[in-house]
């Protein structure tokens, strides 16, 4: 017998409070997945866990009831029973015999095979109806796959809006069965994927109807499965787990069905990996490997992440400082609120400041750092997903629209590799309705894609980036908010404080804001004499790719660099890319115009001085003084 109590999952106890009391119940939510239940011993010596489709479940819960007449119907079957004694006891009271197979023989025989699973459901309501109406016999009918009765809630057939008045009538006709001091109410379970998939009229102010979300397992029945289950991993050598491994798995599974965690100890006894090794289960599970790409991060390596850092950016000292500590954490995996690895991304930053400052390139950084490569860096420019709809192209379309079979551009990426870095480039320029998969993204670290999988995200490193609170729109175009002749703490207070306004006026939306929590980054505009040291780091750039790639040996004299050095001042404005712009002008145009004029190739050394002319605003002219050794 089901045995209900505190452990019993919370829709099974919702249920058995309302199906003594209400005719229609409306059970919707994760229908698809198995589902598990405490169940007392025949020779009453305690209690185990059952785990099995939800209807067997019914049809062993409902009779346990003293329900004497418990059907089952779905669209390809029809109407069937446990049992032969519960066909007989339905054809008494109704007189009908209608099952699964006759009623499919009917349909075939009228010629309305195109639409038979409605001329099923409308077929057997004259039994049913007349079933629950009785007096005398506990009756019980569940509709499994309800959701597939009807094409849309809104827009209903004349067939399908027949069908479902009579599923109201018949409840608002269902009688109570009473029999020596014992009471049962004739009751119909509808199942359905989600409850405004059926019609509103069904249960809109009807006091005899019932909607029963069925969830997720939660972490305490995680656990508790984990611990009822413990001995069917492989090699699992001693009768109960340790607390801590039974709480590292409740939070490893955080968002598993079920089904994938039966899968998780099939996956476990088919690859040999123990329980005991539950990290490295969960992620051969969930990314296909046995080894996190975190856990090859040498230590050694990181040690030295300053230096990679400060020898690549120049001028922003605090954002380093920032990034340098959520490596670190990453690293660890903690998280407030969890003394185990949880499920949400390993990092979450939120770059912001002028343009050109750096903010991309610390990114970049941090994926070649981690991972040793920069294609680990994963780039979504968001003024590409301004439209409405635009999470599709993210998750991909839903089934039956153009691209479903693509997938989603976001979701195939962390499918194809689940230890990257993922740059969301300009976040304020994204569609508003994008925000609610961030917050999926930050407080879960997994989403669902069109394809209806699932995707996790809590091996990633994640970076917004935003130039809000640099430029503001006015009647006469675009003003600068802030500007380098300003205090590094002005600018930053000036940044946030129009990033907190853009969240909770511009966009309404002040949940978005606190889940990036302190995790802001303000970049500050490029001063001297940081401005020297990325004209140094640039050259030193070009004097490398000739010499590796062309094997010619560039020397700059000092009046190069100086010269360089005074427009860069002049021009900060724009940041390092501004300053990568002017040498592109002033020394890489004319040197590239000279070598391939003079057809120079290797084993050549170059010595450059330059003449410049000032010319009007931006339209300053240089001269090269080439001499070649």
């Amino acid at each position: 017998m089901i045995v209900i109590d505190e452990e019993t999952p919370r829709w099974i106890r919702e249920l058995e409070r309302f199906v003594h009391i209400k005719s229609l119940l409306l059970v919707h939510g994760n229908i698809l997945d198995l589902v598990s239940f405490p169940v007392a011993r025949s020779d009453g010596n305690g209690i185990y866990r059952a785990e099995g489709e939800l209807s067997g479940f019914f049809n062993r819960y409902l009779a346990g009831l003293g329900y004497e007449v418990v059907g089952s119907f779905d669209p390809v079957t029809g109407l069937c029973f446990a049992d032969d004694d519960m066909s007989g006891r339905y054809e008494a009271l109704t007189g009908a015999r209608v099952t699964g197979a006759a009623a499919m023989e009917s349909s075939a025989r009228t010629g309305r095979q195109d639409d038979n699973s409605l001329v099923d459901a409308n077929t057997v309501m004259d039994g049913i109806s007349t079933a629950i109406n009785n007096r005398e016999t506990p009756c019980a009918f569940v509709f499994h796959f309800s959701s597939r009765l009807l094409d849309s809630p809104d827009h209903l057939s004349r067939q399908e809006r027949a069908l479902f008045t009579r599923l109201l009538k018949a409840c608002l006709q269902a009688k109570e069965v009473l029999r020596d001091e014992q009471r049962w109410s004739n009751v119909i379970i509808l199942v359905c994927d989600k409850i405004n998939d059926l019609p509103v009229f069904l249960y809109l102010n009807n006091p005899r109807a019932r909607s029963i979300h069925l969830e997720k397992p939660d972490q305490q029945e995680r656990i508790r499965y984990f611990q009822a289950s413990y001995r069917s991993f492989y090699h699992s050598d001693i009768e109960q787990p340790g607390m801590d491994l039974a709480a590292q798995f409740g939070v490893s599974t955080e968002g598993f069905s079920y089904y994938e965690m039966m899968s998780l100890v099939s996956l476990s006894r088919r690859e040999r990996i123990p329980a005991r090794d539950l990290q490295k289960l969960v992620d051969r599970f969930k990314y296909g490997i046995t080894e996190s790409a975190w856990d090859k991060v040498d230590k050694t390596h990181l040690d030295q992440a300053s230096d990679f850092f400060y020898g690549r950016i120049k001028g922003q000292n605090n954002a380093v400082e920032r990034v340098l500590s959520i490596i670190k954490r990453a690293k660890l995996g903690l998280a407030a609120g969890s003394g185990k690895r949880n499920q949400r991304p390993r990092g979450v930053l939120f770059f912001a400041g002028p343009t050109g400052v750096g903010k991309t390139e610390v990114a970049k950084g941090l994926a070649e750092l981690l991972f040793g490569q920069r294609d680990r860096l994963v780039r979504f420019d968001m003024s590409e997903y301004a439209a409405a709809h635009a999470d599709q192209k993210l998750l991909g379309s839903p089934p039956g629209y153009v691209g479903y079979e693509e997938g989603g551009q976001l979701t195939n990426a962390i499918k194809e590799n689940p230890f990257s870095v993922l740059l969301f480039d300009e976040i304020e320029k994204a569609h508003p309705g994008i925000f609610d998969k961030f917050l999926q993204i930050l407080d879960d670290g997994r989403l669902t894609d069109g394809k209806g999988e699932t995707v996790y995200f809590s091996e990633c490193i994640i970076v917004f980036t935003s130039n809000l609170g640099t430029v503001a729109s006015s009647d006469d175009g675009r003003d600068r908010l802030v500007t380098p002749d300003m205090a590094y703490d002005q600018v930053r207070d000036t940044i946030l404080g129009r990033i907190r306004d853009h969240f909770y006026f511009t966009l309404g939306r002040p949940e978005i804001l606190n889940r990036f929590g302190d995790n802001f980054v303000v970049f500050d505009f490029i001063r001297p004499p940081a401005d020297t040291a990325i004209i140094e780091l640039l050259i030193g750039q070009l004097q490398a790719a000739l010499r590796e790639e062309r094997g010619i040996e560039l020397q700059l004299e000092a009046a190069v660099v100086d010269s360089l050095d005074r427009l860069a001042a002049e021009n900060l404005a724009f940041g390092g890319r501004g300053i990568r712009n002017l040498i592109d002008s002033a020394l890489v145009n004319p040197l590239a115009a000279w070598l391939f004029d003079n057809n120079i190739e290797g084993d050549t050394r170059l010595r450059l001085s330059a003449c410049i002319d000032h010319g009007a605003g931006a339209l300053q002219r240089f001269t090269l003084d080439i001499t070649q050794d």
